[in-house]
């Protein structure tokens, strides 16, 4: 595809150049008017001065025997042709239409307008070459735009529009479909007892566009039924065939990762409506499905997801756009009990970079590990070295309950004293030296669940408990300020737990406060305690005063089975992102988690622009890549884990930018790449400059930004 020129050269060009009209020009000539703005014995036609010379080469009159050259013709209107273009494509290809802007004359004669400039409204579908008119689809989505042609004509300015549509569609058929197959489903009837009822995704749902496929599950369906897929947008439709194969079909389909993208990308304002139509075998008859719509957000999530995968004890990372749980520490170091193999209760610090958690059950002995290392041996590297006992017994590594970084990723205030029935104290921690350092000022008691404000000013944690974090049955949602670096100011209680016991979840237990990245805003869980395996719980979110407490209804589920809010770095598509465990069901039972009451992690969209006093939650979808044979808690959203330029490093994989070369002293360090190998979609980064050209640094990774 031709490159497109810069508007600023096309516009010196325009002003250079006087543009010309391609119609029967014999040599062409400086522009006029009349023949008494040419030179010599040259007349004026058509706009452009011109020899006697007749177009055969040979001498004629120009000037007499019928026809005025004196006179031009005039423009009397442009139009573009093709007059517009409805374009049906398939995933990847790059159909080309070669628009022109033609001019009619009074004379009724028609010619091309030379020195056109061709505009496009909507990149999303395709581009055009601005000089010479040819539009391309990207093969990557769909869409409408209209197409603008102007330029100056004889003095005047001029112009025209055109209409494109570019609509994607594709069809996937599966081993065993039979041929006749589209047949099969051509009048499908309408009986609720027979169809296949999509459970998943849920109604409403909102995501990122860079999400995993959905794994679309329903209910009802036996061996050798036939089921339709279809997912439709305004400029897509994607529909897939595929035959129940037996006790292992699970009523499911993964999305072609191909065809989802094409959809997320897609009329990013429009719906996906999602149908599974069912061709029942024992009948020979096909049940039309009830339709299911999502929406996807112009936003691109990047970064991980740390959770603890209860049944192994370890913490598993979800990278954005995969499925698949990385097991990074398989071998965690022992607590006081070095045989005691299990991890928990962690955090991650705001740059991706660290993560911290406590060893043992119960042992509460802490270990910070850097996630740009090689975390695979056994033991694993720590930051500081574990000393888990002197000659009483005693250890003199940290021990705490819960923590929370601050911003820098310089200090964690951590809770320590929780094995009463009050809660503990705020603990500050070097992460790096493993010492505990004092606070000045006035610390705050009885409390647990942590968490430091992105802007550094509050810490804001569950006060007034009544047990330890993991167990208690009443709180209330407090502050307190961080006036200097490893000083405190003054504390208030936010929210009152017992206010909220008339609630549907009942209860007087407030839980788990999480900021909105911008600092303005506190989501909490609320109900009858905040264990989140046997209690009743709904997230709740407020401004930063404690002013405006809305319940969340959109993503709370009707069995009050949600918990343990945690806000993700990123402010993408005019949501904040909010991940949450919950027992409610994913899917069906076969491949999902129907009945089986297992806490997963959930994410919702939290709109930034809600109006106070409203619910600005949306409904909310299932994190991919988890197992869904085990409870999985405590989800932590942070960047990728890289190193920035200037730090050391002894291959290009862990740096940011991509490249470990010698620094001023000679030492290994991360460095900019070279302008010629810059870095591609989904690479890590440390700015834009480090990305290829069209992409952006998104939270560490270089992608396309989100139309």
């Amino acid at each position: 595809m031709t490159s497109l020129p810069s508007r600023a050269l096309l516009a010196l060009s325009l002003l250079a150049l006087p543009l010309a009209l391609a119609c029967g020009d014999d040599g062409g000539g400086e522009p006029c008017t009349t023949s008494s703005d040419c030179t010599g014995d040259a007349l004026c036609v058509d706009g452009t001065c011109r020899s006697r010379t007749s177009p055969d080469g040979g001498e004629g009159d120009l000037g007499g025997g019928g026809r005025d050259f004196g006179t031009p013709r005039m423009v009397t209107s442009v139009a573009i042709e093709p007059p517009m273009a409805d374009l049906t494509i398939a995933p990847g290809e790059m159909a080309t239409v070669d628009f022109e802007l033609i001019a009619t004359y009074d004379d009724g004669s028609t010619g091309a307008v030379l020195g056109t400039l061709f505009e496009v409204d909507d990149v999303g579908a395709g581009l055009v070459d601005a000089g010479n008119g040819i539009y391309t689809t990207n093969g990557a989505a769909g869409g409408s735009a209209t197409l603008t042609a102007s330029a100056e004509v004889m003095g005047s300015s001029m112009s025209a529009t055109a209409p494109i549509r570019v609509r994607i569609e594709q069809e996937l058929v599966g081993p065993g479909v039979p041929a006749d197959v589209a047949d099969r489903f051509a009048t499908p009837l309408s009986d609720d007892a027979r169809r296949a009822q999509l459970v998943y995704p849920l109604e409403g749902a909102v995501m990122p566009q860079n999400v995993y496929p959905a794994d679309l599950q329903w209910l009802r369906g036996v061996a050798d039924d036939i089921f339709r897929i279809a997912l439709t947008k305004p400029n897509a439709r994607v529909d897939a065939y595929i035959v129940h194969g037996g006790a292992d079909f699970g009523n499911h389909w993964l999305v072609d990762r191909t065809a989802w993208e094409v959809l997320a990308r897609t009329d990013p304002d429009s719906p996906l409506i999602m149908a599974v139509d069912r061709w029942e075998a024992a009948s020979g008859e096909a049940i039309g499905g009830d339709p299911v719509s999502i929406q996807f957000a112009s936003a691109a999530l990047t970064g991980s997801v740390y959770y603890w995968d209860i049944a192994a004890g370890r913490i598993l990372r979800i990278d954005d756009g995969t499925a698949n749980a990385e097991a990074f520490m398989p071998s965690p170091p022992g607590a006081l009990n070095p045989a005691e193999r299990c991890v928990g209760c962690h955090t991650v610090s705001n740059s991706g970079r660290y993560m911290v958690g406590r060893l043992g059950g119960g042992q509460n002995i802490a270990a910070v590990f850097d996630l740009t290392s090689d975390l695979t041996g056994d033991p694993p590297p720590t930051e500081f070295p574990l000393d888990r006992a002197t000659d009483d017994g005693d250890p003199t590594s940290p021990q705490w309950w819960f923590s929370t970084w601050n911003p820098e990723d310089t200090r964690l205030a951590t809770t320590i004293g929780e094995s009463g029935t009050t809660g503990g104290s705020l603990q500050l921690v070097d992460p790096f030296a493993g010492t505990v350092l004092p606070w000045t000022g006035t610390v705050p008691t009885g409390l647990t669940h942590p968490a430091w404000s992105p802007d550094g000013t509050q810490i804001a944690y569950t006060g007034n408990v009544n047990g330890w974090g993991g167990i208690n049955t009443a709180g209330d949602i407090a502050s307190v300020d961080v006036t200097a670096p490893d000083t405190l100011g003054a504390n208030r209680v936010l929210h009152t737990g017992s206010t909220l016991a008339g609630a549907p979840e009942g209860g007087n237990a407030d839980s788990y406060p999480t900021w909105t990245p911008d600092s303005s805003r506190i989501a909490f869980g609320h109900g009858t305690g905040s264990r989140s395996e046997d209690r009743q719980g709904s997230l709740y979110i407020m401004n930063r005063d404690g002013s405006d407490v809305v319940r969340m209804d959109n993503v709370n589920s009707a069995g009050h089975d949600d918990f343990q809010p945690r806000f993700s770095p990123f402010d993408e598509g005019g949501y904040y992102w909010l991940s949450f465990l919950s027992r409610r069901d994913y899917g069906n039972a076969e491949v999902g988690t129907r009945g089986a009451s297992f806490q997963q992690i959930w994410v919702t969209a939290i709109r930034k622009d809600a109006p106070a006093g409203t619910d600005p939650s949306s409904v909310p979808y299932w994190v991919p890549g988890q197992r869904t044979t085990t409870r999985n808690i405590s989800a932590y959203w942070a960047p990728r884990p890289c190193r920035e330029d200037g730090e050391g490093c002894s291959v290009g994989s862990e740096c940011c930018g991509g490249d470990c070369r010698p620094g001023d002293g000679g030492a290994l360090v991360c460095s900019p790449p070279p302008p010629d190998r810059c870095r591609e979609s989904g690479e890590t980064c440390s700015t834009g400059a480090d990305c290829c050209e069209g992409l952006s640094c998104l939270g560490r990774v270089c992608l396309r930004p989100p139309t």
